[in-house]
């Protein structure tokens, strides 16, 4: 026979209560958001020299106060959804106008050598470095700019090597 839990009335009394202010405040949580500002899904499609972009960096910057930084990374398609500093992964952005940069690092060889400081073993040492057109990096050079509106926004970034 199975043996149900020791319940006291206290004990349950207790729980009851901790369940009435969780949940409310998970609601609360849940339904307002970290922000509280509305966001909208925002998809990008990234190419260089007409072929899919994977693992570029995009950034969208606020041109007023009243949006949010938002960012996404492309996938092997040249696809992202972006998401805002504070949002959940690929939650969209709040509705207002960007400017959008694209950034792409490469792990290049320095030429010189590491070493673990734990195991001893020697390494090269390498550094990240942008593998695209700094247009595109930079927020004041960039030629990008969008308005993201409310509903669903897809936009087409077309990067040139040499632009």
């Amino acid at each position: 026979m199975r043996r149900l839990p020791n319940l006291t009335c206290e004990r349950f009394k207790t729980m009851n209560i901790r369940k009435l202010i969780i949940f409310p405040m998970f609601f609360v949580f849940v339904v307002a958001g970290c922000g509280g500002q509305s966001t909208n899904v925002t998809e990008f499609t990234v190419t260089l020299d007409g072929q899919p972009l994977e693992g570029a960096n995009i950034g969208l910057i606020p041109k007023s106060s009243d949006g949010a930084a938002a960012f996404g990374t492309t996938d092997s398609s040249g696809k992202c959804q972006t998401q805002t500093l504070s949002g959940r992964a690929n939650g969209g952005t709040v509705a207002g106008e960007y400017v959008v940069t694209v950034s792409k690092l490469q792990e290049k060889p320095t030429g010189q050598n590491v070493t673990n400081i734990d195991t001893g073993a020697v390494s090269p040492e390498t550094e990240n470095v942008e593998s695209l057109p700094l247009i595109y990096v930079n927020e004041t050079t960039t030629p990008f700019a969008f308005e993201v509106k409310t509903g669903k926004n897809s936009f087409s970034l077309e990067l040139k090597s040499n632009p």
